[in-house]
């Protein structure tokens, strides 16, 4: 038997998600409609009409609101901790890694979820809420602190512990000014200088 009678013609649709991945072009335009109108008016309708796509596209690549939530919120999220992350590789000492690393968090937290009162809403229900891309935020902060922690310990600027550990503690000390809703209550309070003063406190902990 000719194997080829088996394979599937090139060129015939399948069902299922479109050939072309259009889900970034989708979030970017339902983020245009959250900052416009806020996200809690938007409904599936209005992103499809945005996009001149039918709804039944758009749930192909989408399976309610909620997911279409989730990753907007994700996305923000996910460029404050891409922040971390380029903080926490700079060749420096932990002394001044850790400050400027925890910074860069708030700024960039400031920057992007709060500078659109629309969008900081939506991250504000997600951290209210405990959506999980919260929890993937935190868990990338955390990394980014464990990253700072293990390079000074293995320069001997930092007192030798369980980095594990050490990470989960001054995570939970900065969680004041790193976490989407602690940051929404403490807006006001200036948490830079909140960030600096738990920064050298943490630190004074740390070295050896």
């Amino acid at each position: 038997m000719d194997s080829k009678t088996h394979r599937p013609e090139l060129g015939v649709k399948r069902p299922g998600r479109p050939a072309v991945d259009r889900r970034e072009e989708i979030l970017d335009a339902a983020q245009r409609l959250y900052e416009q109108i806020g996200f809690e008016k938007t409904t599936m309708g209005d992103v499809a009409r945005e996009l001149g796509m039918s709804p039944a596209n758009l749930y192909r690549s989408f399976p309610n609101r909620q997911a279409i939530d989730e990753a907007i919120a994700g996305r923000s999220l996910s460029s404050i901790e891409d922040r971390a992350w380029i903080e926490a590789r700079a060749v420096r000492p932990a002394s001044e890694a850790l400050p400027a690393l925890s910074r860069a968090v708030l700024e960039e937290m400031m920057l992007r979820l709060f500078s659109q009162q629309r969008m900081h809403h939506l991250c504000a229900v997600a951290a209210r809420e405990q959506w999980p891309v919260v929890k993937t935020y935190m868990q990338g902060l955390r990394g980014a602190v464990r990253h700072v922690i293990m390079e000074g310990q293995r320069s001997g600027e930092l007192i030798q512990a369980d980095p594990e550990r050490l990470a989960d503690t001054v995570c939970a000390a900065l969680t004041r000014v790193w976490h989407p809703q602690m940051v929404e209550a403490f807006v006001h309070e200036g948490l830079a200088d909140t960030s600096d003063r738990l920064c050298e406190l943490i630190l004074s902990g740390l070295k050896k």
